[in-house]
């Protein structure tokens, strides 16, 4: 599973789309959560660098960027996305890891770099070519300081690949994987609170349009074999479309209660690790690309819907109409 989350994390950062707000289509969104949290402050540094550690009940935050809005509001934030993750996925109240979930915030470009060389290691060269964002490497989120909506957008997409890398035994396909975290993106925050709005996501629906009105719709079925490596070359619009229609097709299972069941039996299936035994994947696949183009059809098939053309149709017209192009 660290692989997907690893690639999902770094096609997201390439893309460079900022989802900091959510409004525009979709139910009305659920009342705010608190941003304000209990926080234990200590000193931390950078090798020469000061900077601070930040304790929640969930996460490590290590830090050295001054800004401190940022500061003030991300341990809520991130609290606040957690049991976002948490109504997402239906897992409700699973098990806390061992050990709270460790996050790197760095006040600059070159900081992280260094950060990533030490986390990454070998493949360090393939994530320092990120421009704007960050990503999620083996259940740690390390990004910088981009700003404060573009900074917790990040942190909302990324954080939802870190929940499931260190909540799951089993590793869910790209398509599911990659869609909660678009799923995450949206929210607004007013004052000390923090309103998720996962159906409501103007730049998604953006990408939506632009991807049908262009005629660029990705046929289901290569849509769930595909990773988002899959959609990233010369331009950004290609990749940013993919995300738009992940959105689409996510908010879709979960407007139909018998595919948003689905979805939530296979993460739970994936968290008590019977997800393999399920579609009879043998132990022996690994979990990275060639995991992802063989098991996703199979279990969004037996878990969501079983006929594909069906869904299709229905998902088609759907998209349309959630673009408004019907």
């Amino acid at each position: 599973m660290a692989s997907e989350i690893k690639k999902i994390g770094l096609v997201f950062a390439l893309a460079g789309v900022l989802s900091f707000s959510a409004a525009g289509c979709g139910p009305a969104p659920r009342p705010g959560s608190s941003l304000v949290v209990p926080v234990r402050t200590e000193p931390w540094k950078f090798g020469d660098v000061p900077g601070q550690k930040l304790s929640t009940q969930h996460y490590r935050i290590y830090t050295t960027t001054p800004n401190r809005e940022l500061l003030r509001n991300l341990p809520g934030f991130l609290e606040s996305s957690r049991e976002q993750y948490l109504r997402l996925t239906g897992l409700e109240k699973p098990p806390d890891p061992a050990k709270p979930m460790p996050v790197y915030l760095l006040a600059t470009r070159p900081q992280w770099a260094i950060m990533t060389e030490r986390v990454t290691g070998p493949r360090s060269e393939l994530y320092l070519s990120i421009e704007n964002g960050g990503y999620a490497f083996a259940g740690v989120c390390v990004f910088w300081d981009l700003g404060h909506f573009a900074t917790f957008s990040v942190a909302a997409h990324e954080g939802l690949h870190q929940f499931l890398y260190h909540h799951l035994r089993d590793a869910i396909p790209a398509w599911a994987n990659e869609g909660l975290a678009v799923l995450s993106e949206g929210f607004n925050i007013d004052g000390d609170a923090v309103r998720f709005t996962p159906e409501r996501n103007t730049l998604r629906l953006a990408d939506l349009r632009r991807a049908l009105s262009g005629r660029r719709r990705i046929p289901l079925r290569k849509l769930l074999a595909s990773d988002a490596g899959d959609h990233v070359g010369g331009s950004s619009t290609i990749s940013a479309e993919y995300y738009g229609q992940l959105w689409a097709l996510m908010v879709f299972i979960r407007s139909e209660p018998s595919y948003r069941a689905g979805l939530e039996r296979m993460i739970a299936d994936a968290a008590a690790g019977r997800l393999r035994r399920a579609l009879r994947i043998p132990p022996e696949m690994g979990t990275g690309r060639t995991y992802n183009r063989s098991v996703s059809v199979p279990v969004f098939q037996h878990y969501v819907h079983a006929d594909l053309d069906r869904f299709e149709q229905r998902f088609s017209a759907f998209a349309r109409k959630l673009a408004k192009l019907d």
